[in-house]
């Protein structure tokens, strides 16, 4: 069953479903995070097809949009940054936390692309994550936006405090914020890496977010990090969403 709520954060209304599953198996509820310039659904409905195959398997999700993203309130171009985003996902856990069906389940991350880079850097201490799956995700935010996603020139842009358009092949516009809010944010591969639980799943043939990244961050991390390259799948995963329901599901099972 499929359940559309309004969640407050950073004085906007986040847009949300919520997965409740007719047979719950284990105490698991899966919070999913969606890319840049994404949204809830996912590039060919990523995320809405893994969240279905959750929710088939018995376990809750909620699926939101980022402040600015997607149907939640707010303007791509000044509420995308990456503090913006960590604390609109602090705002829906807080949020499930308080209703009667998803209280005292255990939390799961589940991100794909930047959304990954949340789930990856998600502060345990502010509630533990009982796991974090990250999909193709960014792992090092500048490296990977100053030569890939937005570019050098545009990048410069953008630190001057000028605002940018027409990145990637996508016709979105952004505020300089972004990119000084970015700089902020820790090269995942040069801290102490992750710990707990977490599987990673990425594409060899991914040009949008190279899959060495997630090889170095698997080497500099815990034994508890579970690297799955799948060969020739692209950023979004064309052809291998099955395979990858397939993965996601044997871990959450193992979880």
């Amino acid at each position: 069953m499929k359940e559309h709520y309004w969640i407050p954060s950073r004085n906007r209304r986040l847009s949300a479903i919520v997965h409740t599953p007719e047979h719950p198996a284990g105490d698991l509820l899966v919070v999913v995070c969606h890319g840049f310039t994404g949204d809830k659904i996912g590039a060919n409905q990523l995320l809405l097809r893994l969240a279905l195959a959750m929710e088939s398997a018995g376990i809750h999700v909620v699926r939101f949009d980022f402040a600015g993203s997607g149907e939640s309130e707010g303007e791509f171009a000044s509420d995308t940054t990456v503090s913006g985003w960590k604390e609109d996902l602090r705002s829906v856990i807080a949020w499930a936390g308080q209703q009667p069906t998803l209280a005292g389940l255990k939390v799961c991350l589940l991100g794909h692309s930047l959304g990954g880079y949340l789930a990856c850097s998600y502060d345990d201490s502010e509630g533990p994550a009982a796991g974090k799956i990250a999909l193709a995700p960014v792992v090092r935010p500048v490296e990977n936006f100053q030569q890939i996603i937005l570019g050098p020139q545009l990048w410069e842009q953008a630190l001057r405090g000028e605002t940018i358009a027409n990145f990637y092949g996508k016709g979105f516009t952004l505020d300089g914020g972004f990119v000084r809010d970015l700089l902020k944010q820790p090269d995942l591969t040069t801290e102490p890496g992750l710990q707990g639980r977490c599987l990673i799943v990425h594409g060899a043939a991914d040009i949008a977010v190279p899959v060495a990244g997630s090889q170095t961050l698997q080497r500099v991390s815990g034994s508890g990090i579970e690297l799955h390259v799948l060969p020739d799948a692209d950023h979004v995963f064309t052809g291998r969403i099955q395979q990858l329901q397939t993965v996601i599901l044997n871990w959450l099972h193992n979880l």
